[in-house]
């Protein structure tokens, strides 16, 4: 499919539903299902120029914040090639598929070693509410390294 012929990310079934600010908790697990971290973030998504925007800003208990940067470009029917412009995720290559009306599977691989890094799914439970679930994977051995829960609720269109 060339770029002229590509779908309006607008008019996907299941991406234009997160457009907005998304507030939540943030659990990560190790292997073994013990927590090793949690805190809160802020997600803002958009369409803008037939482009996701998607900006996270994390928020710890010892008052630390980071904020993440996204974009996502579309690669077919109901696919986005999502790209982070920060260091931490320039080794990455993910795609988000939408999937049945609600889901969405983001798989993530290392451009290194081509082995999947994590897959994470976003299940919008109402207007106002997602779950995401994510499960990691070592980059050069593929070996389970842990999970994310993400509880959140949307709190601005």
């Amino acid at each position: 499919m060339n770029l002229t012929n590509l779908p309006l990310l607008k008019d996907f079934s299941i991406f234009p539903k997160h457009i907005g600010t998304w507030q939540g908790n943030w659990i990560i697990f190790d292997e073994n299902g013990q927590e090793k971290t949690r805190f809160t973030a802020v997600v803002t998504q958009n369409i803008v120029e037939n482009q996701w925007v998607q900006t996270n800003v994390q928020t710890y208990s010892n008052g630390q914040s980071e904020t993440r940067n996204f974009i996502g470009t579309v690669i077919g029917e109901g696919e986005v090639l999502i790209e982070g412009s920060d260091s931490a995720f320039v080794n990455y290559k993910s795609i988000a598929t939408e999937r049945d009306d609600d889901l969405i599977i983001f798989r993530v691989w290392d451009k290194t070693t081509g082995k999947l890094r994590a897959v994470e799914t976003i299940n919008l439970i109402s207007p106002s509410e997602r779950i995401r679930t994510t499960q990691s994977f070592h980059p050069e051995t593929g070996k389970f390294r842990g999970f994310m829960v993400i509880i959140e609720q949307k709190i601005a269109e």
